[in-house]
């Protein structure tokens, strides 16, 4: 039960990672998107082996096969999106391309990977001069 508490407490930290807020006018920091891959990392080794695994694995093996539609579909929403949307299409291409780049096969390898995929949704944004802002920032 532990494990699954501190798992949920990553995989929170992780979307709340970008979240760039002003507070009574001072700014919290910002931890880079490569640092929440080291956090994930991290999480993933305290965490171990767990009885989801299995379904982990199994839903990544459905994934793979999916991939290749995904990566498709992605492609064909950066040519035909609308100029306004063609950022936002670019960013969710790398957030399919990293998954399925390195599909997760356990609970520590999935932390991993949604870090990953944070970074390149990042990298996507400032690659296209639209900055990433998540909901929570946003609201």
């Amino acid at each position: 039960m532990n494990r699954i508490i501190l798992a949920l407490v990553a995989l929170g930290a992780l979307a709340l990672a970008g979240c760039t807020e002003t507070l009574r006018g001072a700014q919290l920091s910002q931890t880079s998107a490569s640092g929440w891959q080291q956090i994930a990392a991290g999480a993933g080794q305290v965490i171990g082996e767990t009885k989801y695994d299995a379904k982990v694995a199994q839903a990544s093996q459905q994934l793979a096969n999916y991939c290749g539609a995904l990566r498709a579909v992605a492609m064909g929403a950066t040519i035909f999106a609308p100029a306004r949307h063609q950022a936002l299409a670019k960013q969710a291409a790398a957030a399919v391309n990293s998954v399925c780049d390195n599909p997760p096969s356990d609970v520590a390898s999935a932390l991993t990977a949604a870090a990953k995929a944070y970074e390149a949704v990042l990298a996507a944004g400032k690659a296209t001069g639209v900055p990433v802002q998540t909901a929570a920032a946003g609201a």
